[in-house]
């Protein structure tokens, strides 16, 4: 036992200050405070040095504990005096265990078990069979090493069992980090690495707690009983106390208003209560705030209440500072490496050939396997904390917890660049077939996936649904999918909504959503010729890219409608989603089919629904596949009795050269255009000569005097001579809407009609498998 001295008198809470000649360090809370700015400046430097090849940050904030303890430079007095002296590590280790139960907890309210139940039979059997073969290779092992494992190693039969089982789980609260910096939450992997941690996690516990019981029964039945009983006890109260009293305050609180400050005041205290009550049974205080957390009812009110609370300060202060007090108990050059390492590494070993097997078995893709395996191995949080609690009740020295936390480093610093460069969600999201309104033909039912983020958005999409003309002949399928910002939640969720159309008077079931039930409603106007199915995602900005692209190919859609991350609220101003613009962003660059960004000018906070439409459109023609497909859009607009299209079409004046490819695919496209114009006279075809941008911005600016209600244009022009040539690319606002589109989006161009902004599906992103019989059949290959 390490024995540390240290005179009380020199230590106090307050300085008196250094301007009467006072040693600032003294006081408790500055070096505290220079402790913390110190550790995090640290941490986030590492962490910034090792994100371009993927490390994971609990890599880098173990490493800065590393590289602060007596491996490096603790070892220097000078530093270990100054820094990191005796009297405070202590309340440094107090203060990171506290903040981490608070942190456990709000992990445990973000958590939905109900996911588990509803996975489905793949993602759970991966887990589980992942730990089965996890335990069957590191049991045996360590019993055949059962004398000669770590030397200090004081109960061995207890840690080689609780080793085994320990290695074994894949918890959920480090797999959701990880696949979180990697904006792989709503990813196909990521849905089957989540649902398996929870599996897994659920009975590894369950196999740790048999554990605990099952030694405290070696010492005495009778402190088996009482263990077993006060855990009972702690279990009970929860259930049958906690969890009605959230689901109380949930009801109590009226829709979109926020929890009272009370209420919240009221849980934090019981996550205190049953913090010092585990502290005092004996068992893992952690897993006393993580069930707490787990019957908190997620989600808003109450859910996003205690996560808006603590998770800031926990997630960005408090976690790696345990992290980093952690590793700074490690000293390097002092490890006595004895048969423990070879063990971990047969666990991770047998843990990935668990997750691979089922998966292979499954038909998952044998790199995307791989990847998940890779996923699955990778430590974190919870093993910390395992290892810190075994190092608390002397099952372990000093020496086998520095190596098991060094594990905990180097598993996910090797695992995850690889798993992340093995595995490209973009890769489901590859069709065999052209999924364009170009390509569609005119009897054939045009599938569209409306985005829709709040109400807001709703007249500006239903009024471009009515314009699209649903026929008998040619009818139009919505796939409403609403995007809601995952908050108070941990795992993303996908819903399908399920309407009842078989009600006995003949109306359509509608649900309490104001969204939902505005579509159905268009949906009845139509009747027979268009169709709603609705589905709701909660999921981060960052990944719910993933969620569009993949319900687009399952559903076979040939448009995505997105909605413009701006609008202007009822005062005037203009107000910017960045987290929807990023969404944006990244379906265009991935979508397997075409894209439309609509920029409605009439949409704000108050906007309902109304019965305003767009008579008079116009499509502004500068040539290429995007423009070729709003030419496509709006011929099929122009077969609407009310609706009247203008195409106008820009050329380049003399001594510019185009693409002659280009310009032949575009002179089809027009003639096809001009020749529907002849039959209805609802068509005008006009051309301006122009030369650079300032002539082009001349003539959209004109568009006002015509009262056009809907402007269309496609996204990008890059082989447009024109274009090429003009510095104005350099200025964009919106880059991703290209030169036209950002010039209509800026607020400087203050007209009240609507855009449509386009995008065709790129030729390079299909996979071209020439010979395959599907496509000789004009079917599409499947792409899981």
């Amino acid at each position: 036992m390490d024995l540390q001295c240290y005179r009380a008198q020199d230590e106090s809470t307050f300085n008196v200050g250094i301007w009467e000649g006072a040693n600032p360090l003294t006081s408790s809370l500055s070096l505290l405070s220079m402790q913390l700015v110190f550790i995090i400046l640290l941490t986030q430097f590492l962490f910034f040095i090792l994100k371009p090849i993927k490390q994971p940050r609990i890599v880098a904030e173990i490493l800065a504990g590393i590289i602060l303890g007596p491996s490096f430079l603790g070892s220097n007095k000078t530093f270990k005096k100054f820094f990191y002296p005796a009297r405070g590590e202590q309340v440094l280790e107090t203060i990171s265990t506290l903040g981490v139960m608070f942190f456990i907890f709000v992990i445990g309210v973000k958590s939905d078990l109900r996911v588990m139940f509803h996975a489905g039979k793949k993602a759970p059997i991966i887990g589980i069979i992942g730990l089965i073969v996890c335990v069957a290779v590191v049991m045996p092992s360590c019993m055949s090493n059962m004398m000669s494992l770590e030397p200090d190693v004081l109960k061995v039969p207890m840690f080689m069992a609780s080793l085994s089982v320990s290695l074994s789980i894949n918890s959920v609260l480090v797999i959701v980090p990880i696949l979180s910096d990697l904006n792989l939450l709503n990813s196909e992997l990521g849905r089957i690495a989540l649902s398996g941690s929870m599996t897994n996690d659920f009975v590894g516990w369950t196999m740790l707690s048999i554990i605990i019981v099952s030694e405290a029964s070696a010492v005495s039945s009778q402190t088996a009983i009482w263990a077993a009983l006060s855990i009972l006890a702690l279990v009970l109260f929860i259930l049958l106390v906690v969890r009605p009293f959230g689901l109380w305050v949930v009801e109590k609180t009226p829709q979109g208003k926020p929890v009272e400050e009370g209420y919240v005041f009221v849980f934090l205290l019981l996550l205190l209560l049953v913090i010092f009550y585990t502290d005092i049974i004996g068992a893992n205080s952690f897993t006393g705030a993580l069930v707490l957390g787990l019957v908190v009812p997620d989600g808003p009110p109450l859910g996003s209440a205690l996560t808006e609370k603590i998770e800031i300060i926990t997630k960005g202060l408090i976690v790696p500072l345990y992290y980093t007090v952690a590793g700074s108990k490690i000293n390097l050059w002092h490890l006595t490496i004895a048969k423990l390492p070879s063990i971990i590494f047969l666990g991770v070993l047998g843990k990935m050939v668990g997750i691979l097997l089922p998966s292979l078995y499954y038909k998952i893709p044998f790199l995307d396997a791989l990847a998940l395996s890779l996923f699955m191995v990778s430590k974190g949080i919870v093993e910390v904390m395992t290892y810190n609690f075994w190092m608390s009740i002397k099952l372990i020295d000093r020496n086998t917890y520095s190596i098991l936390i060094v594990s905990v480093m180097l598993v996910p610093a090797i695992c995850i660049p690889i798993a992340s460069t093995l595995y490209d969600p973009s890769r489901c999201y590859a069709v065999y077939k052209r999924r364009t309104i170009q390509h569609l033909k005119d009897d054939a039912e045009l599938r569209i996936l409306a985005c829709v983020h709040d109400q807001s958005h709703v007249p500006g999409m239903l009024n471009l649904l009515e314009a699209s003309y649903p026929t008998i002949q040619s009818p139009i399928c919505v796939y409403l999918l609403q995007l809601v910002e995952l908050v108070g939640r941990l795992i993303p969720i996908f819903i399908p909504h399920k309407i009842d159309r078989s009600m006995a008077d003949g109306t359509t079931g509608f649900e309490a959503d104001p969204i939902i039930n505005a579509f159905l409603l268009h949906e009845q106007s139509n009747q027979g010729v268009l169709s709603v199915a609705p589905f709701t995602t909660i999921s981060p900005y960052a990944s719910m890219h993933d969620e569009v692209c993949r319900l687009a190919v399952d559903k076979r859609v040939s448009l995505i409608l997105l909605h413009f991350h701006q609008r202007t609220d009822i005062a005037g101003h203009i107000r910017a989603n960045n987290g929807l613009r990023t969404m944006n962003k990244k379906v265009i660059s991935g979508a397997p089919c075409s894209v439309a960004i609509l920029i409605d000018r009439q949409a704000t906070d108050t906007t309902s629904v109304t019965n305003e439409f767009m008579h008079e459109v116009v499509v502004l023609f500068f040539g290429g596949c995007d423009d070729r497909e709003a030419l496509a859009y709006g011929e099929r607009m122009a077969r609407h009795p009310g609706i009247n299209l203008t195409v106008i079409r820009f050329l380049p004046s003399r001594g510019i050269k185009d693409d002659q490819a280009e310009r032949k695919l575009d002179n089809q496209s027009l003639d096809e255009i001009k020749a529907v114009g002849l039959r209805t006279r609802k068509v005008r075809y006009m051309e301006e000569l122009v030369g650079d941008m300032e002539n082009i911005v001349q003539v959209i600016r004109s568009l006002d005097r015509d009262s056009y209600d809907l402007v269309m244009v496609g996204m990008r022009h890059t082989w447009n001579a024109v274009m090429a040539n003009d510095s104005l690319s350099d200025w964009s606002e919106c880059p991703e809407l290209g030169v036209v589109g950002d010039f209509l989006a800026t607020a400087e161009f203050d007209s009240m009609f609507s855009i449509l902004i386009m995008k065709q599906q790129d030729q390079g992103g299909m996979l071209a498998l020439a010979g395959y019989s599907a496509q000789v059949h004009g079917e599409d290959l499947p792409t899981h």
